[in-house]
């Protein structure tokens, strides 16, 4: 007996059973622990993406487009996005694309708060979302710290920002806004955008152009790195301005006419331009100019619009220039679905879009008279556009081109402004080539109009 009483064999063995019993406890512990961090990290990007898609919407929402996608309110799309990364308020979970559970397991509880700020911290006044995931589940191991339930959160906060105070100077409505050569843009008061969702959404060919200006696209960049780096990408797309005259155009031209169409307009007498009026509601078809002197735009004040003496020109089939005119006024040109410009002389042109609405309209696009203020030309022809070459072109105000790839290519000048008012290129897609020169000073910086371009990012 007294030889058992003092063996130590064995000793360790006990000793270690019982060291092993808090390390057993604290692995637990750090087991259930990890599963909370992992809970954490889905939390995480259900906020992030909760956030995002809401201030999404929220942009989508301030630029007063028709907004379909995610349903209509921010607190809709935030949630819907929170559901696809498995997370929803009980009962709540019909979102399409919902990942959510119709029911959790027992002492599980989800909680998606969806909010929109008008100021965030340092960040200031402005347009946030912000958004609160959270989920409430029973401690296990760690009960024994006197734990019944852990509260598990994320938050997150999308700032929609404005890139420009006016809206983009240059709109590419559906394919890329490219630049190669020389170009020198200054689009410092407006910016420019490209509504394409492509990665070649913005496109550089070369790195000899210079650029002052915000640039954006709904898509991304290839090219020079040194620009792409500066651009905003992936951003909310622009709303066209001027759908409503695509609209009225179809309701005078047809929706599938033969090209080119006249659209039922006469064709015009005479071997000059001539301007739509009451007297004379007419189309230039086919008509070939082959001047060498001076030919004005401006009508006299018993026609055209007769507060102001500008005219508006519709033109269809091919107007072709071989001479060397000086063309020049205020005016808007329409050119109707298939009509195109042949320019094989070396003539000056010079178009100022008229600072109010035009009065002489035909009857069918006399609703969308207000969206010709400003306008120099009108393009609802889908044939490529190229200005430049041989002629000296100067067009102040807006050229809108829905269907047309528009090119700026050899040395025209562009310019957007004239101090008091700010126009837009807004064509299907646009290229500045060589030395092209796109000039935006003489927008004024005080002007709020439709459309500016926004982009959404995670401020937390």
């Amino acid at each position: 007996m007294r030889n058992l009483l003092h063996c130590r064999r064995g000793s360790a063995a006990f000793a270690t059973v019982i060291a092993m019993i808090p390390l057993i406890g604290v692995l637990a512990l750090g087991g259930e622990a990890g599963s909370w961090y992992v809970v954490q990290q889905r939390a995480q990007n259900a906020a992030d993406a909760a956030a995002y898609s809401g201030g999404l919407q929220a942009a989508c929402l301030a630029s007063g487009s028709t907004c379909t996608t995610s349903g209509t309110t921010v607190d809709y799309s935030g949630k819907q996005f929170a559901a696809q990364n498995t997370f929803c308020n009980s009962g709540d979970t019909s979102y399409p694309g919902s990942k959510c559970p119709t029911s959790l397991p027992s002492g599980v509880s989800q909680s998606v708060q969806i909010a929109s700020l008008s100021t965030y911290g340092a960040y200031g006044p402005g347009l946030y979302v912000q958004a609160k995931v959270s989920q409430t589940q029973p401690a296990y191991i760690a009960k024994l710290l006197g734990l019944s339930t852990i509260p598990i959160g994320a938050i997150a906060v999308a700032k929609v920002t404005r890139l420009a105070t006016n809206p983009p100077c240059v709109l590419a409505l559906s394919g890329s806004l490219s630049f190669q050569g020389s170009p020198n843009i200054n689009a410092q008061n407006c910016g420019m955008f490209s509504d394409s969702q492509a990665s070649n959404a913005i496109d550089f060919t070369g790195g000899g152009m210079t650029l002052t200006g915000p640039l954006s696209a709904a898509g991304g960049c290839t090219g020079s790195t040194t620009f792409c780096s500066k651009a905003y990408l992936y951003s909310q797309p622009v709303q066209n301005p001027y759908t409503a005259l695509d609209g009225a155009l179809t309701t005078l031209c047809g929706a599938s006419p033969t090209l080119p169409t006249k659209c039922g307009l006469p064709v015009c007498t005479g071997s000059g331009l001539v301007a739509y009026t009451a007297a004379t509601p007419c189309t230039n078809d086919s008509l070939h100019i082959t001047s060498n002197g001076a030919i004005s735009l401006n009508g006299a004040s018993s026609t055209c619009t007769p507060t102001t003496s500008f005219c508006v020109y519709f033109i269809s089939g091919t107007l072709k220039i071989t001479g060397t005119p000086t063309i020049s006024g205020t005016a808007t040109f329409i050119l109707l679905p298939g009509a195109t410009i042949n320019n094989q002389g070396n003539a000056v042109i010079n178009i100022a879009g008229p600072s109010t609405a035009p009065s002489s309209l035909p009857a069918a696009l006399q609703s969308s008279a207000s969206l010709f203020q400003y306008m120099s030309m009108y393009d609802a022809s889908a044939a490529a556009v190229q200005f430049g070459g041989n002629t000296n072109i100067n067009l102040t105000g807006t050229i809108y081109a829905p269907n047309a790839a528009v090119t700026f290519q050899g040395n025209p000048t562009i310019n957007m402004g004239n101090g008091t008012s700010c126009g837009q290129l807004i064509a299907a897609s646009v290229a500045f080539n060589g030395n092209a020169t796109l000039d935006s000073s003489g927008c004024p910086t005080q002007v709020q109009v439709k459309g500016p371009p926004q982009y959404v990012q995670l401020v937390q």
